[in-house]
């Protein structure tokens, strides 16, 4: 694959990682940052939801974390990262490429 194609696909070359944003909702707050899953060949067309389907983990680090009121969206705090505990959270999707980042 040509590496303008793995860019695409959301891969840093150098590094074998995919960075996929996610969007955890804890109680009234809504959790937005970036999660960084290892890539091996074979799986870069996975789809962003089947990293987290795979998650044998019970926490996850999130980088560049925004924490956003859930009902008015109000940017609340930043944070370099975050440890979610996934037995805390209501509700976790994985963002696709395609969907690109929002606001808030």
């Amino acid at each position: 694959m040509a590496d303008s194609a793995l860019e695409h696909e959301g891969i840093h070359l150098g590094t074998g990682f995919r960075q996929i944003e996610i969007v955890a909702y804890i109680g009234e707050f809504r959790i937005v940052g970036f999660a960084h899953f290892g890539v091996a060949a074979r799986t870069s067309s996975r789809r962003s939801s089947d990293y987290i389907r795979a998650l044998g983990d019970p926490r996850l680090t999130l980088s560049r974390v925004r924490i956003y009121d859930k009902s008015s969206g109000e940017l609340h705090e930043t944070a370099p990262f975050v440890l979610l505990n996934l037995d805390r959270v209501d509700f976790l999707y994985a963002r696709e490429e395609s969907e690109g980042a929002s606001p808030g």
